[in-house]
């Protein structure tokens, strides 16, 4: 399975609602450069819409290609008692009839979905105002590639390296570039390579949200994991 548009058939969505911990910590991160008018790319089921909705953002609009995560989508975030827009279009789609340029955006998990990832940052910087931030997350290193990624979709990983160059190739200054989740590599190794596992439910996503998250969150405060299984960017577009 590769890049998903109208349907999404992956089932790890349902499982990852259940990691609390590990998407407060990941909101933590980013809260600071959450403000005014902004947009969610690859909106799922609103896990983490709901998290946004509890910043100071101002409106939120929720993009999701997938026609059959929209109904869940809403029904997170009716009560929030933000002004919330949910759009069911591709980010190319909604490039073409965007309004006016965003304060943020918020792209979690969902970079590695879109084969030209390339265009895809471009239209990210299009999409903001100038001072505006991206908030970028995304699966890392390419040796862990593995029959999970294949099943979720995933074109590829990524290396620092690569990040950054994507980031500066379509114009963004880097704020912040870090490895995320130093032990959930090896969860993921385990799980994806030796393993071969196709997906997940709540229970090992709940488990490891609950014993592994805090104590992993307090240590990566004080020091910056040389990896991880993800890595997590901000960056600017120059005013």
């Amino acid at each position: 399975m590769k890049a998903v548009e109208d349907f999404y058939e992956g089932s790890e969505l349902e499982g990852l609602r259940f990691a609390t911990n590990y998407y407060r910590w990941l909101y933590e991160e980013f809260r600071p450069y959450l403000r005014g008018r902004c947009l969610e790319i690859g909106a799922g089921t609103g896990t983490f819409s709901k998290f946004l909705l509890s910043s100071s953002v101002e409106t939120l609009w929720c993009l999701e290609p997938a026609a059959n995560l929209i109904p869940l989508l809403r029904s997170e975030i009716s009560k929030s008692g933000k002004p919330v827009k949910v759009i069911q279009a591709t980010l190319a789609q909604f490039v073409a009839s965007a309004p006016e340029p965003f304060d943020c955006l918020v792209c979690v998990n969902v970079l590695e979905h879109i084969e030209k990832d390339e265009e895809a940052m471009r239209q990210m910087h299009d999409l903001l105002k100038g001072g505006g931030h991206l908030c970028l997350f995304v699966p890392a290193l390419p040796w862990l590639y593995g029959s999970l990624d294949v099943q979720f979709g995933h074109y590829r990983r990524y290396t620092k390296r690569r990040l950054e160059e994507l980031a500066r190739q379509a114009g963004f200054a880097i704020e912040k570039l870090r490895f995320f989740n130093l032990l959930g590599f090896i969860t993921w190794f385990l799980m994806g390579k030796i393993l071969r596992w196709r997906t997940w439910n709540a229970t090992p996503v709940t488990a490891y949200d609950r014993l592994i998250i805090p104590f992993l969150r307090r240590l990566e405060q004080r020091f910056s994991p040389p990896l991880g299984q993800s890595l997590l960017m901000v960056v600017r577009r120059e005013p």
